[in-house]
């Protein structure tokens, strides 16, 4: 049974007395003030105000209008989100199909990953913070911070006239993206982000719409093309790269040479994940708070932030009501930094390199790939080390490749 968000919370070895509002000074101070209508920003609100805070939602747009995206997410949105991840979800995918070289290989996944629609997902989470008390206001666009009597002082402009508005708070969340002006404000420093861009395409006739299909060109791109089945007819096709020119350049040429004819394109900055953010910062005599692609807290592996960026929310959710620091960050901290040693072992493999990877995906190796979801990317790498021992010395050339790469850039 899917866990409800506040069944989450409250399950993270938290002493209930230490959840219930009026052991909490927070009660009895400003409303917790969310900056950004992002998932994670809305996810936050939500937990927040089920436990009994009061919060509030400044949102830039004048009404909730989230640009569409189809996304793949694992399983652990459904425990996180119970009911409501249901109305975003547009497909489940059971299958991995990798390709590289003319080599093929296939993951049957235990559990299925889930597409989904950013957009519906975005509204559902609205309703879902609506629902717990928390307001949300919209059309207030963000300027700055400046410490203020007994917390901060946060400045918007009202969209509608123009006029400012000045709204005092002891606690702030920063939900607005991978250049969070929150962030921004308060003295992190900026994030590196690079482009996404997936065009929607008819799936090919010999394609099961339970099934991703993946393509490793490390000419176009360190990352790898992908093809996610949105519906039983249509998918995204797309990319990761590292100029935004030249990655629309790759996908067009691409799916000319694959005869994919496009239908429409979504894209989007993606944070990338160099090392840890910390997520909280005292400023004045207030706290600051980073949540999601603010906090740079997305998998570098895949790009991946819906189900990290959730976690993130917890984690931060957890401290506010207890005034420590949460053993989720920490543990969402050793997984984003397993996705980064990760990267780094495969961000310079060139085409035959990942020929030999798809080559040494044994039976065994495939059913840990299969068994262990990329959110739980501790226990892929060891279990896969073990089913194929020759990988751990693959990654290992991989790192002192890169090694190799960075001194010859520098001697450049």
């Amino acid at each position: 049974m899917a866990l409800s968000p506040l069944q989450v919370v409250s399950s993270l070895e938290v002493p209930e007395h230490k959840l219930q509002p009026q052991s909490r000074p927070l009660s009895q101070r400003h409303p917790v003030a969310i900056v950004g209508g992002s998932a994670a920003g809305l996810y936050t609100a939500a937990l927040l105000a089920r436990d009994g805070v009061s919060v509030q939602v400044y949102e830039g747009s004048q009404t909730l209008d989230p640009a569409s995206r189809a996304l793949i997410v694992t399983h652990r949105m459904r425990e996180l989100l119970g009911e409501a991840a249901e109305a975003s979800i547009v497909n489940e995918i059971r299958r991995f199909e990798l390709f590289t070289d003319g080599r093929a290989a296939s993951v049957e996944l235990n559990q299925p990953d889930l597409i989904i629609e950013r957009a519906t997902l975005v509204k559902s989470l609205a309703a879902m913070a609506r629902s717990a008390g928390a307001q949300i206001n919209f059309g207030r666009k963000f300027q700055g911070l400046r410490p203020g009597p007994g917390g901060m002082s946060m400045e918007f402009t009202r969209v509608a006239d123009g006029t400012r508005e000045d709204v005092a708070a002891d606690t702030v969340v920063g939900g607005d993206g991978s250049t969070s002006r929150v962030a921004h404000s308060a003295g992190w420093p900026p994030q590196e982000t690079v482009p996404l861009i997936q065009a929607i395409v008819p799936l090919p006739k010999d394609m099961s719409p339970d099934t991703v299909r993946v393509w490793f060109v490390p000419q176009d791109t360190p990352y790898f093309y992908w093809l996610i089945p949105e519906s039983k007819t249509h998918g995204a096709l797309g990319l990761i790269g590292v100029s935004g020119a030249e990655t629309r350049q790759h996908l067009e040429n691409f799916m000319h040479k694959r005869n994919f004819e496009p239908v429409g394109f979504q894209g989007a900055r993606i944070p990338v994940y160099r090392r840890w953010t910390p997520v909280r910062r005292k400023f004045g005599a207030g706290e600051i708070y980073l949540v999601g692609d603010a906090a740079g807290q997305v998998k570098v592996t895949t790009v991946g932030g819906i189900v990290t960026g959730f976690r993130g929310a917890l984690g931060v959710a957890k401290s506010i009501l207890t005034k420590k620091q949460s053993p989720e960050l920490r543990s969402l901290r050793r997984e984003l930094n397993t996705h980064l040693l990760l990267r780094k072992s495969l961000h310079h493999f060139q085409q035959a390199d990942y020929s030999r990877l798809v080559d040494l995906l044994n039976d065994s190796a495939r059913r840990s790939l299969g068994q262990y979801s990329r959110d739980d990317a501790m226990s892929v790498l060891w279990h896969i080390c073990k089913s194929q021992p020759r990988l751990v010395l693959m990654g290992l050339r991989g790192l002192l490749t890169r090694g190799r790469a960075a001194r010859q850039d520098v001697s450049r």
